[in-house]
């Protein structure tokens, strides 16, 4: 392992005993950090292509269920704006 520079930082003490839970015996505060950081990195391709083993007609019935549903929560939407708009009046 290639010994780098290190830095002092401040954190509050409720976030170094969270670090400290998240740290084995074998860990350091820095290797913690790092890991963290590798978990928050997102790869915009990642799933690019992950739905290119589905049927059309699986995706199709998954389009519709989606689109079916917008409409009904707009239909609802609409209909207790409706109700509550003669019970104002």
């Amino acid at each position: 392992m290639v010994e780098m520079g290190s830095k002092i930082i401040s954190i509050r003490e409720e976030i170094y005993n969270k670090l400290a839970q998240l740290k084995g015996s074998e860990d350091s505060f820095s290797d913690i950090i790092e890991q963290l950081i590798q978990r928050c990195r997102k790869d915009p391709l990642a799933h690019f292509g992950i739905g290119k083993d589905v049927p059309v007609a699986e995706a199709e019935d998954f389009e519709k269920a989606i689109t079916d549903a917008r409409k009904e929560r707009k239909r609802a939407a609409t209909q207790r704006f409706q109700e509550t708009w003669e019970e104002s009046q």
